[in-house]
């Protein structure tokens, strides 16, 4: 565990609309999404919460309502900072459920790359820009996260940059950072997944 105290929080809130309906329960390697973040979660942070506005049935720890219904992952992260300052934490690690190939390794790694003046850390992905809903965010950044809201703009990489958040590229997060973020957001998505933690768990 880090010397720094963070809420590990599992957003699970999408309508999941090309998925075909919300999604955090359905599995993937045998394990619902929402399980399995919550478990990598845990393995890096004490507490570990799930944000969702609606019910998601196999979540196996406290399940926080959104403050701020259909606002999307901002007001996700709304709550995670509102909650960890209320729990006297220094910030929330967010981890979206439907980031299933995200391993504990990758959040460590993460983690471990956290610097002291850091508000705001996320990797890079393969295709330019980082991943918002892997990443770690200070207590600092509640005020622009509020601003956002206000905002027409409720972007989570709009809102990265507003904070000069740090970028850690593939040479930090390891051999697997390639394929982490695949979104499952589709049905093709979660076969391309099973393929994958499957690929995995044969070595090939």
């Amino acid at each position: 565990m880090s010397a720094v105290r963070l809420l590990g929080v599992v957003l699970a809130g999408g309508e999941g609309r090309r998925f075909g309906g919300p999604k955090a329960d359905e599995p993937v390697g045998g394990v619902s999404m929402v399980r399995r973040a919550v478990t990598s979660l845990s393995e890096v942070v004490d507490q570990v919460v799930v944000v969702s506005s609606r019910p998601v049935a196999d979540a196996p720890v406290e399940i926080l309502p959104d403050a701020t219904p259909g606002t999307g992952p901002l007001g996700g992260l709304q709550t995670a900072l509102d909650t960890a300052e209320e729990r006297g934490l220094d910030g929330a690690f967010l981890l979206a459920c439907d980031l299933p190939l995200v391993d504990v390794a990758l959040l460590g790694r993460l983690l471990g790359a956290l610097g002291e003046d850091d508000i705001a850390v996320a990797p890079q992905r393969l295709g330019g820009g980082v991943e918002p809903l892997c990443a770690i965010y200070r207590v600092d950044a509640r005020a622009a996260v509020l601003e956002r809201l206000r905002s027409d703009d409720r972007s989570l990489h709009a809102l990265f940059r507003d904070l000069g958040g740090v970028a850690l590229g593939p040479a930090e997060l390891g051999a697997r950072a390639g394929e982490a973020f695949l979104n499952v957001n589709t049905p093709a998505d979660l076969a391309r997944a099973e393929a994958a933690l499957q690929a995995r768990r044969t070595g090939s």
